[in-house]
């Protein structure tokens, strides 16, 4: 049977939660798949092309029902829900977070969209086009390294001990390390985008 591109990128994906991003090659899709890379390279020219459809497919799965022509929504909850969903769609694989932080916006068409629509909600709020491209940038990034650094930290527990054994001359670090709203992702998380929302606030 000919081998469909869908194919070739869910075996990438499902590589990619087995033996992370480095372990994800053409040649090994190739074999996993039974084919020759050739046949790869007839669907995709290259690996970036590869993770830009890798992206697509972490967000279709998050994002393959939603409705985009809802433009009309309240802007803070809209900010809050989109940073919350986009994080968790890319925790939902392995070093997803550096795969969709990677990609190219016109083949990872998910992302567009959703950056289109959120751009679309905050004009609607009454921000300019300019202000309503810089929330959303500015919340799509914080997005993306919020959770870069969360797959890339080994378990919370030894990370955080680890760090706290040589802050000690730092206090001020030290003390807010050892927080509550710190230790916990999700706290830190919702903490951070509050304060992009308030901060937005005051440019409507």
């Amino acid at each position: 049977m000919p081998i469909e591109k869908e194919q070739i990128v869910r075996t990438a994906i499902r590589i990619l939660d087995r033996d992370g991003l480095e372990g994800v090659t053409l040649r090994r899709i190739a074999s996993e798949l039974h084919i020759q890379a050739a046949s790869i390279y007839w669907h995709l020219p290259d690996k970036e092309a590869l993770l830009d459809e890798m992206a697509n497919e972490i967000l279709m799965e998050r994002f393959g029902d939603y409705d985009f022509a809802d433009d009309q929504r309240d802007w803070t909850q809209w900010l809050a829900l989109f940073a919350r969903e986009l994080r968790a769609a890319m925790l939902a694989h392995r070093e997803g977070a550096r795969v969709v932080a990677g990609a190219h916006l016109h083949i990872a068409v998910m992302l567009t969209k959703l950056l289109d629509l959120s751009v679309r909600i905050l004009h609607n709020s009454g921000f300019t086009y300019g202000k309503a491209a810089a929330i959303t940038a500015t919340v799509r990034d914080f997005c993306f390294g919020f959770a870069i650094e969360e797959q890339a930290m080994p378990h919370m527990d030894v990370a955080l001990a680890n760090q706290l054994s040589h802050l000690q001359q730092f206090p001020g670090i030290a003390a807010a390390m050892s927080s509550p709203e710190y230790e916990d992702h999700d706290t830190r998380f919702d903490t951070a985008i509050r304060m992009i929302v308030n901060g937005a606030r005051s440019e409507l």
